[in-house]
């Protein structure tokens, strides 16, 4: 399994928000929110939005925005007949060592309590900071980055 990400396309925009609206649907669904088309398009054109292909298909989206003194992991979606193969393990990883290519020491995240992602972002390394109406704040410290590897998407806008 070849596992692979880049920056996402215009043309994968509406991929992307399918995949976002379809995977966090119930979990909105529990909370009486409805998903805001609106807000996912504004938050395109601010959030570095990347794809994960596994053998070139396009299977999942990671995407990632400065935030307090961090980097924020905003969001992490997988297909689902793609879960469970460790792809989201390795978007984690993609991530850290983004963040720290890029001089970040902290990657931080929120994740609903139901979500069983929150089980990958511990076993990931990171820890509860706080819970605010269901949603926990997680973060990991991250080491200092060597100076002589580059973050790994450089170049490849």
């Amino acid at each position: 399994m070849d596992v692979s990400l880049r920056p996402a396309t215009q043309e994968e925009f509406a991929f992307c928000e399918s995949l976002s609206r379809r995977n966090m649907g119930d979990y909105l669904a529990a909370r009486k929110v409805l998903w805001d088309p609106d807000r996912f398009l504004a938050s395109w054109a601010t959030f570095e939005n990347l794809v994960i292909a596994v053998d070139s298909r396009v299977v999942g989206l990671l995407r990632l925005a400065p935030e307090e003194g961090a980097l924020g992991l905003r969001d992490l979606q997988i297909v689902p007949e793609y879960q469970g193969r460790g792809i989201g393990a390795w978007a984690v990883r993609q991530a850290q060592s983004i963040a720290a290519s890029r001089g970040f020491r902290r990657l931080q995240l929120r994740v609903y309590e139901d979500n069983p992602a929150k089980a990958l972002y511990a076993r990931s390394g990171f820890r509860v900071e706080s819970v605010v109406d269901g949603a926990i704040h997680m973060a990991c410290d991250l080491p200092p980055h060597p100076s002589s590897s580059p973050d790994p998407l450089r170049g490849l806008d």
